[in-house]
């Protein structure tokens, strides 16, 4: 009775979840998939992409120079999208690589705050530098070097910034900036001498301005076995990382099986490239300890996809993982 009345109490917990997005997949606009493959199982996870209004573009123009070209511009690289990324690793909704990002003084490309006025500082730099703003536009999109050097890059630079002022003048200023939350269904399946586990895991990751990322899921296992016969565990994960790139990561965990409730916090370090390496390595405080309780994740990957090895403390045995 006492299960029962727990599986009935999970029912919602799981419908909210699966209501509500896992960190390496918010930049993605399609639905995708993630494979794990066990020496002794396997898990599959099926990703759903949500896109949803969050702010005015309004919001952020108080100190701009030039706000309405900055609103042509983020529309026509991202559409608005505060987490788009473009396969040569330009981030956000004015798309800043790395390097020009830091020259810029923007922190964090996410973060449409800081992208938003860095590009209107970018472009305000090479407004003051060239006395001429298609100028300002076309460098933004194809570098200094090229629109000086290069003709045919320099005359794609203004046909970027002509693109940009066109759009300027026909959308309005107090638009939605659009974010993503992603949706996720895993199942997977365990096979050790005695036993034979299947789950069913739901959850969703969202964020806050591209800043701070919150992953919630619940979880069912089924255990079969020769001794038991049949017994079952359910449990709640919850994490917040303060950065979708490095960040400590802070979660707690609770659940129910055999043994009874166990719950406990669990941390960990993500160090998280869109385009290039990842690695991941987290502790299960929920549990005795033991060094099975780590789980470390390395990979590396482009916008499409991605593969991982590592160690998986759920599963307690090592995996490798593609992403496409």
């Amino acid at each position: 009775m006492k299960k029962l009345l727990i599986v009935f109490m999970l029912i919602p917990t799981i419908l909210l979840a699966f209501l509500n997005d896992p960190i390496n997949f918010i930049t993605e606009k399609d639905p995708g998939m993630q494979i794990k493959f066990y020496t002794n199982g396997g898990k599959i996870s099926i990703y759903y992409p949500i896109v949803y209004k969050i702010v005015s573009f309004d919001t952020f123009t108080e100190t701009m120079m030039f706000p309405d070209i900055v609103k042509g511009l983020a529309y026509v690289e991202s559409g608005f999208n505060i987490h788009a990324l473009s396969y040569a690793g330009a981030m956000g909704i004015t798309q800043f690589k790395e390097d020009t990002a830091k020259d810029f003084g923007v922190i964090n490309a996410w973060n449409p705050w800081h992208a938003l006025l860095g590009t209107d500082r970018m472009l305000r730099f090479y407004y003051e530098k060239y006395g001429d703003l298609t100028t300002a536009l076309a460098i933004y999109n194809v570098g200094e070097s090229n629109y000086e050097n290069n003709k045919i890059m320099k005359e794609n630079g203004i046909k970027y910034a002509e693109k940009v002022i066109e759009s300027s003048k026909t959308i309005n200023r107090d638009i939605n900036l659009v974010d993503r939350n992603i949706y996720y269904l895993q199942a997977g399946f365990k096979n050790d001498t005695n036993t034979f586990d299947i789950s069913v895991e739901v959850g969703t990751l969202f964020d806050i301005f591209g800043q701070v990322y919150f992953d919630i899921s619940s979880k069912l296992i089924t255990e079969i076995s020769t001794e038991t016969l049949y017994s079952f565990e359910l449990g709640g994960k919850s994490h917040i990382k303060l950065d979708h790139f490095n960040s400590i990561v802070f979660g707690y965990i609770l659940g129910y099986n055999k043994e009874g409730v166990y719950k406990g916090p669990y941390i960990g370090f993500s160090f998280f490239k869109p385009l290039g390496y990842s690695l991941e390595l987290y502790y299960d405080f929920s549990k005795p300890f033991s060094i099975g309780n780590f789980s470390l994740i390395a990979g590396y990957g482009q916008k499409d996809w991605r593969i991982s090895f590592g160690f998986d403390g759920d599963f307690d045995n090592l995996f490798v993982e593609i992403k496409f």
